[in-house]
């Protein structure tokens, strides 16, 4: 008697593709959301919009100029989530209910699927880098600095766009708390991508990160860890702290930023990348955060606790002298001409991708902020398509962005329009419609039994 083997893996059974395997990952019940706009205390359950995921074509990969698109913001969803199951998360209130949770999250059906996946994922999502950034010429320490300390003086002379944005908005309180959450997507898990290269031996280098790393953590005291101080901050604005509270609302350009720390991290050949990125990361934070002051000061008085941003315009000046000089150059003296490319291109990818958290943040507060405007525009805005989409008060919610402008009708029934994690929604009854242009994060949550809604394509001009 012949025995065949069994196919028992999940990447076997669903197939090889990598459009597949993320469809089945997403398919898991932690994924599938629910009708609350914001994430209970549940750090395993995260909303990734399984029916979207479908309309994306992950065969190609992206370019540097398609970031902001549809396809971008699944997948860096999905790597944010597949990279958080190599960390620990626990909930504050303990497992208790959620054990079983526990156990899909990091079970070995979810694990062979990121597993088989993830090299491949960051292929379609990070490959583009490789295009957008050139570092071909003259490889010395010498060049490296000035190179450096050239884009790190031109970021601390110039304004944040995303800060720009919420110092200029109508409602600079709801405009300030979109950008607290994108910051709250490391803030609340601070240092995890580092941890990732603390292992091994390589001198002297290792222990300057190290420093790092246990600055981060407070010394091992709880109450100075930089995420709990973090923590302080979002409790003076009556928001969630929880762990991903506000996953609906993490952009692209954030979550790419993010990932991109983990992608470097997972690949120990891109050490020396590495160590460029988080030179150049701790350079700009403390003038970010010295500017963050400056604006939050401006519209909450004292009534916000800035703690974490004093800490980090502090810590982080410390921070990027020891980088500089203990981890970037040192590791440029120590192995040679051969890794200061390596360690040139981190420093260029990590101003790029900052770039694209500034540029999407901005955009996403200019928008919400204006509504009524592109109420007004979605009326001139010539459409090429049209599809359907029914919704209940019950109907899980999430949001998405769209590759083309699109105007959203009420074909029926009552809904709300979500922008941003707080502030009122933008009530829409039959026949109101607004613009969402391209790459602008929404949600719709319906208000009323029988609601449907219709998605149009805007032409160009």
């Amino acid at each position: 008697m012949t025995v065949q083997p069994q196919a028992d893996s999940a990447e076997t059974r669903v197939g090889g593709t990598l459009g597949e395997r993320i469809r089945a990952f997403a398919a898991s019940p932690l994924f599938r959301g629910d009708a609350g706009v914001l994430h209970g205390p549940n750090p395993y359950r995260r909303m990734l919009l399984p029916a979207a995921l479908a309309e994306a074509d992950f065969g190609r990969p992206l370019r540097a100029d398609e970031w902001p698109a549809h396809r971008s913001l699944a997948a860096h969803r999905l790597l944010g989530t597949w990279y958080e199951a190599e960390t620990v998360l626990l909930p504050e209130q303990g497992l208790a209910g959620l054990h079983d949770d526990f156990d899909l999250f990091y079970g070995r059906d979810l694990r062979e699927l990121r597993e088989g996946a993830v090299s491949e994922l960051e292929r379609f999502a990070f490959a583009c880098l490789d295009d957008a950034v050139d570092v071909s010429g003259s490889a010395t320490p010498e060049v490296l600095d000035a190179y450096f300390q050239h884009v790190v003086a031109e970021a601390a002379d110039g304004p944040s766009p995303a800060l720009a944005a919420v110092a200029a908005a109508r409602d600079r309180e709801r405009a300030a708390d979109l950008y607290l959450v994108q910051l709250a997507l490391d803030g609340l898990t601070e240092a995890s991508a580092m941890s990732r290269n603390l292992a091994g031996a390589y001198g002297p280098e290792q222990s300057a990160l190290f420093k790092i790393f246990i600055d981060e953590f407070g010394y091992g005291v709880y109450d100075a860890k930089h995420t709990t101080i973090f923590a302080k901050m979002l409790r003076s604005r009556s928001m969630a702290t929880h762990v991903h509270a506000y996953w609906n609302f993490y952009l692209t350009g954030p979550l790419a930023t993010n990932n991109y720390y983990y992608y470097l991290s997972r690949d120990h050949a891109k050490f020396f990348r590495y160590a460029g990125a988080v030179t150049y990361a701790e350079a700009v934070f403390a003038p970010g955060f010295v500017e963050m002051v400056k604006v939050f000061r401006g519209i909450f008085g004292n009534a916000v606790d800035l703690h974490y941003c004093d800490e980090h315009a502090h810590i982080d000046e410390h921070h990027g002298r020891i980088t500089r000089e203990q981890v970037l150059l040192a590791l440029a003296e120590r192995h040679g001409p051969r890794v200061v490319p390596e360690l040139m291109r981190g420093v260029a990818e990590a101003r790029l991708i900052g770039g694209w958290f500034e540029e999407d943040t901005a955009a996403q507060i200019r928008w919400a902020d204006d509504l009524p405007r592109y109420r007004e525009l979605a009326g001139a805005a010539r459409v090429t398509g049209t599809r359907r989409v029914a919704l209940t008060p019950e109907s899980p919610f999430g949001t998405r962005c769209h590759d083309d402008d699109t105007v959203l009708e009420i074909e029926q029934g009552e809904a709300d329009l979500v922008t941003t994690p707080t502030g009122t929604p933008e009530r829409l009854g039959r026949g109101d419609t607004v613009l969402i242009p391209a790459g602008r994060l929404y949600g719709v949550r319906a208000v009323a039994d029988g609601t449907a809604c219709l998605l149009h394509t805007a032409a160009p001009g």
